[in-house]
């Protein structure tokens, strides 16, 4: 019988919605991309597309939810908080060149809007890590 891994699974379920949901909104069925990007996300589409972005969205998002059925989840929590470090940096990184050429900016929020969750996944990451390890002993 296929089982939820508890509130671990629960919250993979919501991560994994919450990264497909994202991955869907960059796909180019909702419109053209406007023609100005914030400094961030511009920064990012030069890495690799945002179609490709997207596809990577969705992927993480569709592991997050098939791992949420498995105690073997830690690979989805490092996917999902590796691919919001990675765009959490970059809005900071738009942000301070923003600040520096003198332009107004509310970059900080996206990046704080990435950043902060995925700090959380990592902080609770490594208690559950230091617990086991002290439990093994």
């Amino acid at each position: 019988m296929i089982r939820l891994n508890g509130s671990r699974g629960a919250a993979l379920l919501v991560a994994g919605a919450y990264c497909f949901a994202r991955g869907v909104a960059y796909l180019p069925i909702f419109g053209d991309v406007p023609s100005s990007l914030p400094a961030g996300l511009d920064l990012i589409s030069a890495a690799m597309s945002i179609e490709v972005w997207a596809g990577i969205w969705i992927i993480v998002g569709v592991g997050c939810c098939l791992r949420a059925f498995s105690t073997a989840d830690a690979v989805a929590w490092g996917l999902l908080t590796a691919i919001m470090t990675a765009w959490g940096m970059a809005y900071g990184l738009g942000w301070g060149i923003a600040i520096a050429n003198g332009q107004p900016s509310r970059e900080w929020l996206n990046m704080s809007t990435y950043l902060g969750p995925a700090i959380i996944i990592a902080i609770l990451s490594i208690q559950r890590a230091r617990k086991g390890s002290a439990d093994a002993h």
